[in-house]
């Protein structure tokens, strides 16, 4: 049972857990730690849990009553093993898609997504000739007929078929209608602009200042004020119930807060964390960095540990310029292949030292020591659903998770050990 099955034999196991946790005077509990204390019970908390976000509650755009709603569920799923718990609001400047993307071009309908932040075309629409551009993250442009002027640009998707990606606000092409389209397209849109095709745009976007999402945080108080923490973004992006980006590799944190509860207070306190709007720029984690520092306590983060897309296949991918933390990655990676967690075809792969990236950053820039992890594997199936309307419950591959789980849980006690 490695692969999707999983949700099928577990369909009893989808009543919620979600009770009062009682606290003993130190503010421990052992209360939810028999949730995942064996494979099966873990692989039953993993069928609930995307159950309850991914198909009942599905697209959680931060900003929205969805996001907010799965906000309080995993709120109260920390609650269960940790005494203190919150909702950590903060504003942002939303976007929203208010009318499909429409994409003609050489006269047949192609598949886009907008990018987040850009603006939309014309109320009658981006209309031009299509044209190849040369270099550039945008290959092809609708450029207008007479002045040659850029009125829409087009990126190509990494993996397949078309997804939404992010726009920076301050980017140079931040004023133009942007959108993505699918590695299937490429040579259509390949022959129209040789033939300069007239193509037009249409899609309707509404930005809204003042949108508000939050950051989920659960604290496990240890004997010291040094910190741990450990998250994984929680919100999808528009088009998508994000199964695998990134609702199982949230349900992974959730697990090793459970486990964490072990009645007995850790030599570090233990931070676990669900980040709102990672898919807006990174913005949760910069505004949990943020307020950390003017609180004063960032400096209390001695150690980070970030989870985005743990299910693309059993080869783990460590971002980190730390070389004790790749160095016990390595070793428990090793410790564990006796017990079949890792299949010997899929090494541990280490990129560090100049590529520190994504939600880590600003705990790196504070003095954190950091691991940001990713995975790889199962590409040909996994990594087309990036982004993608199919990236649905049922295609979260068991064995991942449970991999994940085994391997952090290890982590988590040798770094309290150091």
């Amino acid at each position: 049972m490695r692969r999707r099955q999983f949700m099928e034999v577990l369909g009893k196991s989808l009543i919620s857990s979600a009770a009062l946790s009682p606290f003993d005077a130190f503010g421990q509990s052992t209360a939810s730690r028999h949730l995942v204390d064996t494979p099966k019970k873990r692989a039953e908390y993993l069928a609930r849990m995307l159950k309850m976000l991914c198909t009942d509650i599905g697209i959680r755009v931060a900003g929205s009553p969805e996001f907010d709603k799965s906000a309080e569920l995993i709120r109260r799923e920390m609650a269960l093993s940790l005494p203190q718990t919150e909702l950590d609001w903060f504003e942002f400047r939303g976007w929203r898609l208010r009318e499909e993307p429409i994409f003609y071009c050489g006269g047949r309908s192609i598949e886009c997504y907008p990018f987040y932040g850009s603006e939309d075309p014309p109320k009658d629409g981006a209309r031009g000739v299509l044209k190849k551009l040369d270099g550039g993250p945008m290959p092809y442009a609708i450029v207008d007929a007479d002045s040659g002027a850029a009125v829409a640009y087009m990126s190509i998707s990494s993996y397949g078929r078309a997804v939404p990606n992010f726009m920076a606000p301050d980017s140079e092409i931040a004023a133009v209608p942007t959108v993505c389209i699918g590695k299937q397209d490429v040579a259509v849109l390949d022959a129209a602009a040789a033939a300069s095709a007239p193509a037009r745009l249409h899609f309707e976007v509404e930005f809204v200042p003042g949108a508000r999402t939050c950051n989920i945080v659960g604290t496990l108080p240890g004997e010291s004020d040094e910190e741990i923490l450990v998250f994984a973004h929680a919100d999808t992006t528009y088009n998508t119930p994000g199964a695998n980006d990134n609702t199982a590799s949230l349900i992974v944190v959730l697990m090793l807060a459970h486990a964490a509860a072990s009645g007995t207070r850790p030599k570090r306190t233990m931070t676990f964390m669900g980040t709102g709007a990672e898919e807006y720029g990174l913005l949760g984690a910069q505004h949990y960095a943020a307020r950390r520092a003017a609180e004063g306590t960032l400096k209390n983060i001695k150690y980070c540990v970030n989870f985005d897309s743990l299910t693309y296949g059993p080869n783990l991918y460590v971002h980190s310029n730390d070389e004790e933390l790749t160095r016990i990655m390595d070793a428990i990676h090793d410790d564990l292949k006796p017990y079949n967690v890792f299949d010997p075809a899929y090494p541990i792969a280490f990129e560090h030292k100049d590529w520190l990236r994504g939600e880590v950053l600003p705990f790196s820039a504070a003095g954190a020591r950091t691991l940001d992890l990713n995975t790889r594997g199962y590409d040909e199936e996994q990594l087309p659903l990036w982004h993608r309307p199919e990236d649905t419950a049922e295609t979260v591959p068991l064995d991942c998770v449970e991999n994940s789980f085994l391997v952090f849980d290890e982590y988590l006690r040798r770094v309290q050990q150091l």
